[in-house]
């Protein structure tokens, strides 16, 4: 399979500079580069090409995830038509590196490609200086760094330095590894996944310590290959458990990454209180656990359960001719396709309002009248793969539609079946990469 590597980091880090120092020492190799810049002209590509004989392809216009999954999605499969030896892809400052990740690792694309580590730049003299959007924009790119690198180190104060090293020890579970450079100069290691790292890991639960961290304490971790999927409502439920049953032991500290058909979530138990928050970590699943008491049997229950979280394969299979409406409590709707033909206000043409789009619609606000469902809250889209959404506010949902068929027969798989959703993309609220969903075959309600 091919490799491909992502370079990502915020505006000025200098993810051009660092790439074409790469491309210059792999003279005999068939680079690919897929570049996004945003604004109209494609510069970062031009500037790169004088140089180097190497492929390009560029999607101009504003942030890549904004194209995902088509534009994106069908460049990648442009350039891997032409068999480059590996492909560089460097988005927008401006660009969340999980919606690229989450794309590359659907099929089909996840059947020829493999991912290779995701490289994170920051200039640390930025950490001080940004917006507080910037700053936690900066956070969620970094977030996702399997290596992540302190570039322009030569313009940085001694102070800015030890401030990133601050903030970057801050993040949970952090990069493999983090480097300091000067000028993009990237280290030769940060191509390729060290031993028993990132997706190359193997299927399963690795429990890679258990001890008496401090007396009268006992601690766990573990880790799960990224393929692995859990099944949200029983990790709630098993930590649920876990707090409630104090025999044995207290929880008195949690915090897990899972990769689940709900998205990827950080859940973390502090206080009797589960916080659950959207992350841009997609390395693996991972937990940590601390209970108070010597007995290692809560640690061993706990166990147990987050192995029985993880969903079986016929589990994972969802139908196709009805789609999952799932509120937070209750018994979830099941709606048949020939049920959304029938709301009123459907569109037979949805072209009528979105250009080169074809198929029969329904509107989510006349469907969300049908099933008397609140307006509060948020959803998460789910598709057949196991793709999730980030997090949509319902009210901003509501203004979308659901494609459910073509010419009176079921919508296609390739043309975006079972069930595609459909949000004008100036809709607020709505992140980019969340506008065009295909597959969908659940919508997840939380409150």
């Amino acid at each position: 399979m091919t490799p491909v590597h992502l370079v990502a980091g915020f505006l000025g880090a200098g993810k051009t500079t660092a790439i074409g120092n790469w491309l210059k020492e792999r003279k005999n190799e068939q680079v690919a580069l897929i570049v996004n810049d945003f604004g109209e002209a494609g510069f970062d590509d031009i500037s790169l090409s004088e140089e180097d004989p190497f492929e390009i392809k560029n999607i101009p216009g504003g942030c890549i995830c904004c194209t995902a999954p088509e534009g994106f999605a069908d460049a990648l499969t442009a350039v891997l038509d032409q068999n480059p030896d590996r492909i560089i892809i460097e988005p927008t400052g401006l660009a969340r590196p999980q919606d690229l990740v989450d794309v590359i690792l659907r099929p089909p694309l996840n059947a020829k490609i493999e991912l290779a580590p995701v490289v994170v730049l920051v200039d640390p003299t930025q950490l001080s200086s940004a917006s507080k959007e910037s700053e936690q924009l900066i956070k969620e790119q970094a977030e996702a760094a399997d290596f992540l690198v302190a570039n322009r180190i030569d313009l940085a104060e001694q102070e800015d330095l030890e401030e990133f090293d601050r903030w970057a020890k801050s993040l949970w579970p952090g990069p493999i590894e983090t480097y300091r450079t000067s000028f993009g100069r990237l280290p030769e290691e940060t191509l390729e996944w060290p031993e028993n790292e990132g997706l190359r890991a193997p299927s399963g639960t690795t429990k890679t310590h258990s001890h008496h961290s401090t007396e009268g304490f006992v601690a766990r971790s573990w880790k799960w290959s990224q393929n692995e999927i859990f099944s949200y409502s029983r990790l709630q439920e098993i930590l649920a458990k876990s707090v409630s049953d104090k025999k044995g032991g207290t929880l008195v500290r949690f915090k897990g990454i899972f990769r689940t058909q709900e998205g990827t979530s950080f859940l973390e138990m502090s206080g009797g209180i589960l916080h659950d928050r959207v992350t841009s970590y997609r390395r693996d699943s991972r937990a940590d656990a601390i209970f108070e008491g010597p007995e290692q049997s809560k640690l061993d229950s706990m166990e147990e359960g987050l192995k029985a979280a993880l969903l079986k394969d016929e589990e994972r299979d969802l139908p196709i001719d009805r789609i999952q409406i799932s509120p937070e409590k209750g018994e979830p709707y099941l709606v048949e396709r020939r049920k959304l033909a029938s709301l009123p206000e459907g569109l037979k043409d949805i072209g009528q309002v979105f250009e080169r789009r074809k198929g029969a619609a329904a509107r989510l606000d006349s469907l969300w009248t049908e099933l008397d469902l609140h307006e509060n809250g948020r959803a998460i889209v789910v598709a057949f793969d196991g793709f999730a959404t980030e997090p949509i506010p319902i009210t901003s949902l509501m203004s979308g539609f659901l494609i459910h068929s073509l010419d009176g027969n079921p919508l296609p798989e390739d043309k975006g079946g079972p069930f595609r959703l459909l949000i004008p993309e100036e809709t607020p609220g709505v992140p980019s990469s969340c506008a065009n969903v295909k597959g969908v075959v659940k919508i997840v309600l939380r409150d």
